[in-house]
């Protein structure tokens, strides 16, 4: 393992990663590294990018590039041990192609495209169930939307339709969870045309540009394998037989209701999916509350957040992407205040489903070149503040989203305030040098009229504790729009944690981050293959 540091370009002279590498280590002063360079220039060994990341300390960003060289034989066989870890049983699997019911999948984000790819390549005809719209159908209601031409659409949103929640975000692929299917899923996303370095990226983004693209390339994989993708259909409801053995799943579509023959069901709705958590409620399917976190966005210029982060302005050089930021603070309150899912050089959008609802979410393109930088800024809730009952979580959301929406001027509007009128308990009469991005529109408001006072005391000191750590984060100029509400679900469908199947109904198995076991896009997909293979061992 060898690592090269790189100050950054200036715009007009920016080469690709591989050959930076190549002639920086042919031109190393290190025998080895010089050694190992020209015989990978020479045929005989491969160039491995493990890990690229960006070292800001001391005032001077650099850019550090880990790498390795591989001969043929250790080459192939990580790639044996990616694939392995995707396809477990794949040579158990020829005796149930065939001859087994084909599985459905409900929902087709990342849990349920990767579930069903998985199920696709192992001959089983998968068929995926999306309540949503087809790709192009969804970006163009999404967009009419924005631009106020349009009510939202209650099947094809920022929620609903072709690769879920995800598919209008940054493209995050960042993930805790150690797994060699992170490998997996990388590539298959690359395949089908996202950008090569989220392979090593230490903070990997697609973009949402190019995971849209990518998405499409999926589905058209799996119905090449025989799947089917059945858009513009709702599930349900299911049916058990007397040993609580799934034998049919409930859908509906233009055509009516109709009962699909089914005994596995991967469930990878979202977490949006609130009348299907009402269904499975009533319907017996083991819940449970589960906490989450309500809060808002809070929008910074871009290049003062590179300067805070780097000493410079991205928009200066050809190596660095807008600058990223993950923080985290005790507050006076008692309670936690933390940023997720921050989106570099992007914008804020709606993200809500329904006509009288207002949320927000953040989503940045493959450039991250937008004016503004934004990120959710978090409480944590839990039962304390909405009670004890399975469904109480999600009623409370309902709750904030509608009040929102009301203090928005019921217009779909978004509530907006600069930091310094949320700390002076007035109302916003202009922007200064941050303009809010939210479209279809923002409309000042006191958020004292949206949150209970504990989450809102906690935004507002925690702000000032960030402040201490990213220079300006605390700039009375901050944009702050309401609400976030939506970072994760409000239940858990409960299931064994062996066999990832319903606690009280085989054969379906809860999976993603609707059912409560994900969190983004990556460990989305890697619960999705997860359920997938477990499906299969079902079988044999």
């Amino acid at each position: 393992m060898f690592e090269l540091e790189f100050i950054p370009q200036k715009k007009t002279e920016s080469v690709t990663d591989s050959l930076r590498i190549m002639n920086a280590a042919l031109n190393s002063s290190d025998s080895e590294l010089r050694s190992c360079a020209q015989e990978c220039k020479d045929g005989y060994s491969r160039l491995l990018i493990d890990r690229k990341f960006v070292d800001a300390r001391h005032g001077r960003a650099k850019l550090i590039y880990r790498f390795d060289f591989l001969d043929n034989e250790d080459y192939e066989a990580r790639n044996k041990r990616i694939l392995k870890s995707a396809f477990p049983y794949a040579e158990q699997v020829n005796n149930i192609a065939g001859k087994s019911i084909r599985p459905v999948v409900v929902g087709e984000g990342p849990a349920g495209l990767f579930a069903g790819l998985v199920l696709a390549k192992y001959g089983l005809k998968p068929i995926i169930i999306e309540r949503g719209t087809i790709m192009e159908e969804r970006v163009r209601d999404t967009e009419a939307f924005k631009s106020g031409k349009s009510k939202i659409k209650s099947n094809s949103n920022i929620q609903f339709g072709e690769g879920g929640a995800g598919t209008f975000s940054d493209g995050k692929l960042y993930t805790g969870v150690t797994s060699d299917l992170k490998d997996f899923i990388s590539r298959i996303l690359v395949i089908h045309g996202a950008p090569g370095d989220i392979l090593y990226d230490t903070h990997p983004h697609v973009g949402t540009d190019y995971l849209r693209q990518a998405v499409v390339g999926i589905r058209n994989d799996i119905k090449s394998l025989g799947g089917e993708v059945w858009f513009n259909t709702v599930f349900e409801g299911y049916k058990t037989d007397e040993n609580g053995c799934l034998v049919s799943a409930r859908i509906s579509n233009a055509d009516g209701e109709r009962d699909l023959l089914c005994n596995r069901l991967i469930l990878a709705i979202g977490h949006s999916s609130r009348d299907t958590f009402r269904m499975l409620n009533n319907s017996g399917c083991r819940l449970e509350s589960k906490p989450f976190s309500v809060g808002v966005r809070i929008e910074h210029l871009r290049s003062e957040i590179d300067i805070s982060q780097y000493g410079i302005d991205t928009a200066t050089t050809a190596d660095l992407s807008a600058a990223n930021y993950k923080l985290s603070c005790n507050t006076k309150t008692g309670r936690k205040l933390y940023t997720f899912c921050m989106c570099p050089g992007g914008e804020v959008i709606a993200s809500q489903c329904d006509q009288e609802s207002v949320c927000t979410n953040g989503m940045s393109y493959r450039a991250r070149n937008g004016m503004n930088s934004n990120s959710a800024l978090l409480v944590p809730v839990d039962s304390r503040d909405y009670g004890e009952g399975v469904l109480s979580g999600m009623n409370f959301q309902e709750e904030l989203e509608h009040l929102a929406f009301l203090a928005g001027g019921a217009t779909g509007k978004a509530p907006v305030t600069r930091y310094g009128d949320l700390c002076g308990q007035k109302r916003t009469e202009q922007f200064s040098k941050i303009n809010p991005t939210y479209k279809p529109g923002v409309k000042p408001v006191d958020f004292s009229r949206i949150f209970p006072a504990p989450i809102l005391e906690t935004i507002k000191d925690g702000i000032a504790i960030m402040g201490s750590k990213i220079k300006g984060f605390d700039s009375p100029d901050s944009v702050l729009t309401a609400v976030e509400s939506r970072s994760s679900s409000p239940v858990r469908i409960l299931r064994d944690h062996t066999t990832y199947e319903s606690l009280n109904v085989k054969g379906l198995f809860p999976c993603g981050e609707g059912a409560g076991y994900a969190g983004g896009i990556m460990s989305s997909a890697i619960d999705g293959i997860n359920c997938a293979n477990a499906l299969i061992s079902s079988l044999i």
